[in-house]
């Protein structure tokens, strides 16, 4: 299963022309990668109905699914931060800020790793920025849930 998150239409254009254009923004998960499950979760957790059917594309989130979605992202997002164990900023650590807090992300392989959720907290950060947009300029998040060929 495929599951994408953007704040524009994505599958009615072709991908590269969809990336070309710097406002158009993705998060995305695959049985190939680790954020899979996790936004299965959430989304669970949040906007069960969106899982009723699966083979949909660019579909808009109302508003009241987007903070109820977020609420959920947020509590997990907080969650993981809560078991991470601090690092120094060094070679292979991605820093980003979240509620006014920086942190630094240790998203080297996970044998050498010591926070094992801090690829999948990037990810839902990236997804929680797109929520703070679409938000802030009252416009609608998409969501696209459907089998991989």
């Amino acid at each position: 299963m495929k599951i994408i998150f953007s704040n524009a239409m994505k599958h009615s254009q072709d991908h590269f022309d969809f990336i070309a254009n710097k406002a158009n923004r993705y998060v995305h998960g695959t049985k190939y990668m680790y954020s899979d499950e996790d936004y299965l979760q959430i989304i669970r957790k949040s906007i069960p109905n969106r899982l009723e059917i699966i083979g949909y594309k660019d579909s808009p989130l109302t508003k009241e699914e987007i903070l109820a979605f977020n609420e959920a992202l947020e509590e997990q997002i907080e969650y993981w931060l809560s078991l991470r164990v601090h690092i120094p900023i060094k070679e292979g650590t991605d820093t980003i800020t979240y509620k006014e807090e920086t942190i630094e992300l240790d998203i080297r392989p996970i044998d050498i790793n010591d926070n094992d959720n801090d690829k999948a907290i990037r990810d839902l950060l990236r997804l929680h920025e797109i929520i703070k947009e679409c938000l802030a300029e009252e416009k609608p998040l998409y969501l696209s849930v459907y089998e991989e060929e």
